[in-house]
Order: C-alpha cells, then structure tokens, then sequence
C-alpha cells in the first residue's frame, strides 16, 4: 500500500510538472497568437487555440471571457482591414509575457504604442490581460519615437 502510494504521489507531481510551460513557451504563444488574431485578423481561431476557459480582462472597453474578446474586435477588424500589429518587444517572467506593440490601422496611420500584458495558466493558456495604449504623436519633446 506504501509503494502504491508513493507511485501515486510520483505520478500526481511528474504531470503536474509536464503541465506548467516555460517563459520561453509562453513568449512563442503570444508570437502566435497576436499575429493570429491581429495580423491575420482570425480572432475567433486565435481564441480557441491560446485562450483559456476563464479569461480576465483587464481593458475597460472589454468584458472578460474569449467570446467577449471575440465580440470586441471581429467588428473592428473587419471595419479595419489594413490593420496590423508590429511586435518590437517581447519580455516574460514566469507566467507574464510582455509586448511592445506599434498597432495602425493601415500604412499611412501613425498609429498607437500597445504595451500588452498576458497571464498564462499552468498549460499555456493566456487567462489574464493587461493593457495600456498611447497615440504615437507627430512630435516628442525629447525627440526620441515611441519604439
């Protein structure tokens, strides 16, 4: 009964282990789900594949859960077809993955600077999101760009 106990208990700590996924798994996940969901413009697919069951929004404009995400940025994207997101940074720690993202409406927009923060569940689902979004202006008073 000890030794089955003690497998169980071997067996319960090497799946839990197999579960969690690296910063750099995390990193890749975002990487593919933005360019899914912001550059392909396949939102719903983006969802289903990197969004988990319970998703907390943190951006006042959307509610929280993938349909909602959903529901929030397949009219915009279609009203936007030209839209595009460039990823210029990309940080993690631990279960955060960071992005600095310059995000246009077409080529001619100078567009917005997105920093994104994401969570991730123990297998590699985004269930958290965190953002702050500033226009990229025509001038800075330090004359350094946005990104």
């Amino acid at each position: 009964m000890k030794k089955s106990l003690t497998f169980l208990a071997a067996l319960a700590a090497a799946t839990t282990a197999l579960a969690h996924t690296t910063p750099e798994q995390n990193k890749a996940a975002v990487l593919a789900f933005y360019e899914l969901a912001f550059n392909q413009h396949k939102v719903q697919e983006a969802v289903d594949k990197y969004v988990g069951a319970e998703y907390r929004q943190h951006n006042p404009t959307v509610a929280d859960g993938g349909k909602d995400f959903v529901d929030a940025f397949e009219p915009f994207l279609k009203a936007n077809p030209k839209s595009k997101a460039t990823i210029k940074r990309v940080l993690a720690d631990g279960d955060l993955v960071a992005l600095h993202v310059h995000s246009q409406l077409d080529d001619q927009d100078k567009g917005e600077a997105v920093v994104d923060i994401f969570r991730f569940d123990e297998n590699g689902k985004i269930i958290e999101h965190w953002d702050v979004i500033q226009a990229v202006p025509t001038e800075s008073a330090s004359g350094r760009g946005m990104f």
